[in-house]
């Protein structure tokens, strides 16, 4: 049997399905005709009912509320909309970062830069250095349980890249898809919301409702200035025309009804002790290698010591049935994990606890015998 540490999508029983489905048929034997037709044409930002629900969750205005098609969607949008007129092509993000968000960026015309990631967010020390050379378009963070790190930027941290967003005049996209899965701990403050305190500052803060309740309604959205959600809306109709008005429709149903919100507390229950048991198993195994203890979200991850190349440990892993994802993928061009590691993210959130070990175990033997 394979052990799969190669895709973070949510286990099935992180989805409440029949729930979903109930709510759905309730809305095609009440509601057929509007949701079968196409959304409003003309800046539409998404279902009302459903931005409403959003603003509520979120406490902010609803009209500062984009919603898409998925939270890739949301990137491409913000992409083309942050780098087009920019006077800079120039995009700081973390390293290691989401590496489609690195693809959709580049197609754009950015040019990605990394900026080291510590056990606690940015190395603002470094992340000064590279905006008093250029200040870049805009800086791309996923601050709670990042992925592929597991790293939650600090509360003290994000006050800084705030004040630092005033001072040089940049954008921060702020990316909260695992904000709401906290297993222990406290939540920082979001980064839109200590803006609101600083003049000067500017956020763009992008959410999605796949790790929450379900993927497949491919609802994503953005929380934005006055006047962007607008804009978004504009390059949105000339790429898909509408969004899908059953499928936002559902969405907001699973608000008002309150299943998101026990959903959310499911999914935490449910993942708690498969996060506790990854963090436990690979200091067991591995040592003192795991960038971060994640306390949330899907991914623990490590720095692997070793004396062969990537290739040659992936190859290895895989002959040992370990699927792992290459973990220089998630490193823009011109960064890389420290010398003489690998950088391997593991998922825990879709395996058990012998499975987790039997995957970590085996890896570290790989390692052994590549060393």
């Amino acid at each position: 049997m394979t052990v799969h540490f190669s895709r973070g999508i949510p286990p099935l029983e992180a989805i409440p399905s029949l729930a979903i489905a109930e709510l759905t048929g309730t809305i095609l034997s009440t509601e057929p005709d509007r949701v079968f037709q196409y959304a409003p044409i003309g800046h539409h930002t998404g279902d009302r009912e459903l931005r409403d629900q959003l603003g509520a969750f979120h406490s902010v205005d609803p009209d500062r509320i984009f919603v898409t098609n998925g939270s890739l969607q949301a990137l491409d949008l913000l992409a083309a909309h942050l780098l087009k007129d920019a006077p800079s092509h120039l995009v700081l993000a973390e390293a290691p970062t989401y590496d489609r968000a690195v693809q959709i960026f580049e197609r754009h015309g950015g040019r990605v830069s990394g900026v080291p990631l510590r056990h606690d967010g940015l190395d603002l020390d470094i992340l000064r250095e590279r905006l008093r050379t250029e200040v870049p378009a805009f800086v791309y963070v996923i601050p709670d349980f990042q992925n592929p790190s597991g790293v939650t930027t600090s509360e003290e941290k994000r006050r800084e890249i705030v004040r630092l967003s005033a001072e040089f005049g940049f954008t921060i996209l702020e990316d909260i898809p695992y904000r709401e899965l906290r297993f222990d701990g406290t939540a920082p403050t979001l980064l839109g919301e200590l803006a609101d305190g600083v003049d000067g500052a500017r956020v763009l803060t992008m959410g999605s409702l796949s790790k929450i309740l379900s993927p497949g309604l491919r609802v994503g959205y953005v929380i934005a200035p006055p006047g962007v959600p607008r804009a978004l809306a504009a390059l949105a109709e000339s790429t898909y025309l509408s969004p899908a008005p059953l499928l936002q429709t559902v969405a907001a149903r699973a608000f008002e009804s309150g299943l998101v919100r026990q959903n959310i507390e499911a999914v935490r229950k449910l993942l708690r002790p498969r996060h506790d048991a990854a963090v436990e198993v690979v200091r067991k195994v591995l040592g003192d290698v795991a960038l971060c203890v994640p306390e949330g979200g899907y991914y623990i991850s490590v720095h692997l010591p070793v004396r062969t190349t990537e290739e040659e440990l992936l190859a290895a892993a895989s002959a040992e049935s370990i699927a792992l994802t290459r973990g220089s993928a998630f490193y823009p061009a011109d960064s890389a994990p420290p010398a003489g590691t690998v950088f391997l993210r593991l998922p825990f959130q879709s395996l058990g606890g012998e499975e987790f070990t039997a995957g970590v175990t085996g890896l570290a033997a790989v390692a052994r015998q590549a060393g």
